[in-house]
């Protein structure tokens, strides 16, 4: 070929590439990736392939407007478009795919169901899962004595009425799952289906039933509770014991005695002497008197909650001799909370400097979340405290028992030189400037 006779062949060869880059046609174009409108287009496509790939594509999308034309996919003939729709909508983090994950809670398909349920707790509780649904439940489920969504947080009546009606579900991990999903949503309308679903015939199902009652319940509800203590189960006589004590089931102070006198020396009577702990029922003083003097100390421990629970002035001037001799601090954390329980504010103090203590702090924590918003005035001048860790502690504490007051208390921590601190404060302003009370817990 003669040079003059190459720079046609080139023009020749590059026409098409040039002719493609003018009009959007050719192989270059073809190969492109669809935008938005395709996508959504090739939803109605008579090709399972294609709608399977539209699915995938508007999940990774993170465009909350595909939630609109996605959700009508959970109806979809193919089971795999069915569970990438399920999949997709989680991916897209919106509320607006609730009604259509609802729809899902009652698939045919046993995984669609499944992914249907942990989605939309992982919506809710604005967590994100990084494993199977079972495991994430599961493991949210035992985090907190109560629901575990975001304050202010509006579920959808219907929700809990389609887990409620999953507690009936053929497959027994779905039936476990509803009941997990409702302990962390806060399903108290579902209490009836909860309560029946104690007598499943699955120990896990009764389980986690139990856990769910009480998360959600009240005194009331957790009666229900008290004949799964001779349970077969030893997961399910473990659950009802949590969760009687954490309901505060005064009908269940008889049995739990029995169960502990049978059991003293066991693990099982070390629980029900915690429940029975946590109840204060004045009928059981006698008992707890007598522990006092038990040789092991997590069992006059309890003995010293369960006294402070019931409240009983007339120990106070024992207790504060004990707490003086007493050597061990785990002990004297445990009078400092009674003698708070029966009027002495001034062993606040014990209760606040134990909040940095890796060994005490979470139980410190607990007994003044217990003891509630009468502490808030002792609490107050600790926010001025020169360690961090009780500055910070203090604002999540009073986050949730604090009022409109509060706010005033907690803003000069928002300059706080310490950043922890300043984070944890901006978070209870926040909270309670919603509105007074607003981060009580039930």
């Amino acid at each position: 070929m003669t040079a003059t006779a190459r720079p046609w062949l080139r023009m020749w060869m590059a026409a098409p590439i040039a002719l493609a880059l003018v009009f959007g046609a050719g192989p270059l174009a073809a190969a492109g990736k669809a935008g938005f409108p395709e996508l959504v287009a090739d939803l109605k496509s008579p090709t399972v392939s294609t709608r399977l790939t539209a699915v995938q594509e508007l999940g990774k999308s993170r465009r909350r407007e595909a939630v609109a034309p996605l959700s009508p996919l959970v109806r979809d003939a193919d089971a795999r478009v069915r569970m990438a729709t399920v999949r997709a909508l989680r991916e897209l983090r919106d509320l607006g795919a609730v009604p259509a994950l609802i729809t899902s809670t009652s698939d045919g398909d046993t995984r669609i169901r499944e992914e249907a349920i942990g989605t939309i707790v992982e919506l809710y509780s604005e967590r994100e899962r990084t494993g199977p649904v079972a495991g994430f439940l599961h493991f949210f489920s035992d985090e907190d004595d109560r629901a575990s969504i975001p304050p202010f947080t509006a579920v959808d009546p219907a929700v809990f009425q389609a887990l409620g009606n999953s507690l009936r579900d053929e497959d027994k991990v779905i039936r476990k799952e509803a009941a997990d999903a409702l302990g962390i949503l806060g399903g108290t309308s579902a209490m009836p289906s909860l309560v029946t679903a104690l007598q499943d015939g699955e120990a896990e199902v009764r389980a986690s039933a139990a856990r769910c009652i009480g998360k959600v319940g009240a005194a009331k509800d957790g009666k229900a509770l008290i004949p799964l203590l001779s349970d077969e189960s030893t997961d399910v006589r473990n659950q009802a014991l949590d969760a009687i004590g954490v309901l505060r089931v005064r009908e269940a102070g008889p049995p739990l005695r029995e169960l502990f006198e049978a059991n003293r020396k066991k693990e099982v009577g070390t629980k029900a002497l915690a429940s029975l702990s946590r109840i204060g029922d004045p009928a059981q003083a006698d008992l707890f008197r007598e522990l006092l003097q038990d040789p092991d100390p997590e069992r006059r421990r309890l003995a010293i909650d369960g006294l402070g629970r019931v409240a009983d002035a007339s120990l106070a001037t024992a207790f504060k001799k004990d707490y003086q001799r007493e050597r061990s601090d785990d002990l004297r954390l445990s009078y400092a909370f009674a003698l708070t329980k029966l009027g002495d504010m001034a062993f606040v103090d014990s209760l606040v400097l134990a909040l940095p203590s890796r060994g005490l702090g979470s139980r410190a924590r607990s007994y003044l979340l217990e003891l509630g918003p009468v502490t808030l005035p002792e609490l107050y001048p600790y926010l001025t405290d020169p360690d961090a860790e009780i500055r910070a502690g203090l604002c999540d504490i009073i986050a949730q028992l604090g009022n409109a007051e509060s706010v005033a208390r907690l803003n000069p921590l928002l300059s706080d030189p310490n950043t922890k601190v300043a984070d944890h404060a901006n978070r209870a302003v926040e909270l309670l400037r919603r509105g007074p009370g607003a981060g009580a817990k039930p």
